[in-house]
């Protein structure tokens, strides 16, 4: 029927909404009763689930909806065999591992590891570039040892190596890398022992690079390896004036704590020549950033340190190795664009360019091609991890029109005048009545602080007010413009997701600095998500929520699509593309944490099944405790010397007294999370 703008034939928003509902949807809240669209619309289908929530834009490949509607891995990328991963959340249920928990599938892993070093020695031989690729994994992105493992076992036949900012990673570093032929790349501050650890690698037969980060470290290097009789490979790390770009651009650049100005890097060229030490300079090496989403910023950074390389080869160096160091970003958000979580280039891309701008400048000043070496962290591990988390509980803005009935719409002048502003609703008049209901709002708190409105009439004043704002926001496709305050109306009554676990664990960057992560529901793909709503997670926090999702259509959503629960079902999310830098930034804020964590392999076997190759069980709550220094038998005396006496005075049975000590300890062997 066709819908009149005379507000006396409209007795409620309801009965006005019910004739204006959206082609789009099959089914809406009406002031909280579900209404039936009976204009036929257009069948859900999974590929609307794909466009909605970008799989095909982040996902890489690696990521795919089947015909169950249910979220897929493809091991090998797109046309490869695919896992179900809802199949594997229900077998770590069946071998009593709760969620959340971190899923990694290692043969992405793998495949990132095969396709960076593959398609360096595809564009090598394609244009002729006389030098080999000798790639390594910055540990510091993820140093889990399954991660590290997998990495230099899948890097292997190509001699992809490590490198290490820390004294403690240098230590799992030369451990590990045992692949004579793989360089060990050694960056950050460094101490005396800092650098005997770098002689000992070199001392056991290990290719391994101290890069001078400061020119103050020049002069240490060279005094300890005096000491140890044991010469030197070094490096040298450039400050480049080619700006960076991005969320991290300042960690390179001119103002960078890292690197030497042009100035101090022909002062260590003299001091070489003066200590008759020349000859140890191998590596050229700079940084422009972590996450670069523009390959304009890689091409010139190439470019300008190439140049620079060049010209301290023309100075004697015989430099052997150009290092790009990282940068190589992951396309967070899928939108292959210049935001802070994108890129505007692929990984073929980022070889060719960087290739091609080293092969024509060395061609240009007449040197010998380097080996290219890059530190790619973020784009090797990313993909490869995902947490997997249960939905425990949904807040939804109250819908129940409990004001209808009340003694306040026929005794209370301002509520009267509220209500008046709801019936006469319509699209024309909408923007004047929000204004009006909102003052009648204001009106009535400072009635009530003053004592002259009753908690009652509040309440319903409020109710109604709410009511005008839903009724604005479910209507704002019939208005032929939509005021700057209505745009945020319809995110107003958003549901509150409570899921069981911690952003600060989890996905500390999204907490630190809005990073955006893929997140979706991993089942009922195929049916059409009607509610809006946001993550909280089970900590005691404000902060301790997700509200800035992926939009194809915009730079971020303060709101995701979702299925209402069922239930009699769970309902499981996934955040994706964690595994850079979330595994070991996370904290352990109200004592969480670390999560559970399995290892997935696809079978050789069956490719369309999978098995779990390790299984390793999170923090319990002992684990915490302990890691902030109490002591757990401590903490049992201090419980039971408190029951005793209630045990003494009767306040207790004995019984009791033994159940209750027994409980508590008994808990401190459990797992952080919230359980079944």
């Amino acid at each position: 029927m066709q819908m009149t703008e005379d507000p006396q034939t409209i007795s409620s928003p309801d009965e006005s909404l019910i004739s204006e509902i959206s082609s789009h949807s099959d089914e809406v809240s009406v002031g909280g009763i579900n209404v039936k669209n009976n204009s036929n619309p257009r069948k859900w289908g999974i590929q609307d689930a794909i466009r909605l929530y970008n799989i095909d834009g982040w996902g890489g490949g690696y990521f795919a909806v089947n015909e169950l509607g249910n979220l897929t891995m493809l091991p090998e990328g797109e046309g490869g065999p695919q896992i179900e991963i809802l199949d594997v959340i229900q077998e770590i249920e069946r071998q009593n591992l709760e969620l959340p928990c971190i899923i990694r599938f290692h043969d992405i892993l793998r495949h990132r590891v095969t396709r960076i070093n593959q398609g360096f020695q595809r564009t090598i031989q394609d244009l002729g570039y006389r030098g080999v690729y000798r790639g390594v994994y910055p540990v510091k992105v993820n140093q889990m040892r399954e991660v590290v493992e997998e990495i230099l076992d899948a890097g292997r036949p190509y001699h992809y190596g490590l490198e290490a900012g820390s004294k403690a990673e240098l230590q799992v570093v030369l451990a590990y890398n045992d692949d004579p032929e793989a360089l060990t790349i050694c960056n950050g501050y460094k101490d005396s022992e800092y650098i005997q650890l770098a002689l000992l690698g070199q001392q056991i037969g290990r290719k391994v690079i101290v890069v001078i980060e400061k020119f103050s470290e020049l002069q240490l290097c060279l005094d300890v390896s005096k000491e140890l009789g044991v010469k030197p490979r070094l490096g040298i790390r450039a400050k480049l004036s080619s700006p960076g770009a991005g969320k991290w651009q300042e960690s390179g650049g001119e103002h960078a704590k890292f690197g030497l100005t042009t100035t101090e890097i022909l002062r260590a060229i003299d001091f070489l020549k003066e200590h008759e030490m020349l000859d140890c300079l191998e590596l050229f090496h700079f940084h422009i950033g972590s996450q670069i989403p523009d390959i304009r910023s890689i091409k010139s950074a190439v470019s300008e340190g190439a140049r620079l390389y060049a010209n301290l080869v023309n100075l004697g160096a015989p430099m052997r190795y150009f290092d790009v160091g990282g940068g190589l970003g992951v396309d967070y958000d899928g939108s292959q664009s210049k935001s802070d979580f994108s890129v505007n280039y692929t990984l073929e891309e980022y070889i060719n360019d960087v290739v091609y701008q080293v092969q024509q400048v060395c061609d240009d000043e007449a040197v010998p091609h380097p080996d290219l070496v890059s530190e790619s962290g973020r784009a090797m591990v990313a993909a490869h991890s995902c947490v997997m988390m249960k939905v425990i509980d949904v807040i939804s803005p109250s819908s129940k029109r409990s004001w209808e009935n009340s003694p306040a719409l026929e005794s209370s002048e301002i509520v009267k005048e509220t209500l008046d502003i709801l019936k006469s609703l319509t699209p024309k008049n909408a923007l004047e009545s929000y204004h009006n209901a909102v003052a009648k709002q204001e009106e009535a708190l400072s009635l009530f602080k003053l004592g002259h409105l009753s908690l009652l009439e509040r309440s319903v004043i409020e109710q109604l007010v709410s009511e005008v704002c839903r009724w604005i926001s479910q209507n704002l496709k019939r208005m032929k413009r939509i005021p700057e305050e209505f745009k945020e109306l319809k995110y107003k009554f958003k549901q509150q997701y409570v899921v069981n676990f911690s952003v600060f664990q989890s996905a500390p960057d999204h907490w630190a600095f809005d990073q955006l992560f893929p997140i979706l529901p991993i089942h009922r793909l195929n049916e059409r998500p009607k509610e809006m709503g946001i993550l909280v997670d089970i900590t005691c926090d404000s902060d301790g929520e997700i509200d800035r999702f992926i939009d194809p259509e915009d730079e971020f959503s303060p709101v995701l699509k979702l299925h209402t629960p069922n239930p009699k079902k769970p309902y499981y999310l996934g955040l994706f593309l964690t595994g850079a830098y979330q595994d070991i930034m996370g904290d352990m804020h109200n004592l969480f944490g670390r999560v559970n964590e399995v290892h997935v392999f696809s079978d050789d076997e069956d490719p369309e099944d999978f098995y779990i190759e390790e299984m390793i069980r999170g923090d319990t709550i002992s684990d915490i405790v302990v890691a902030n220094q109490y002591s757990v038998a401590e903490l049992c005396r201090k419980i039971k010397q408190q029951v005793e006496p209630r045990v003494k005075d009767g306040s207790l049975k004995p019984r009791q007294g033994v159940q209750l000590v027994d409980f508590y300890t008994r808990l401190l062997s459990g797992y952080t999370y919230l359980r079944k």
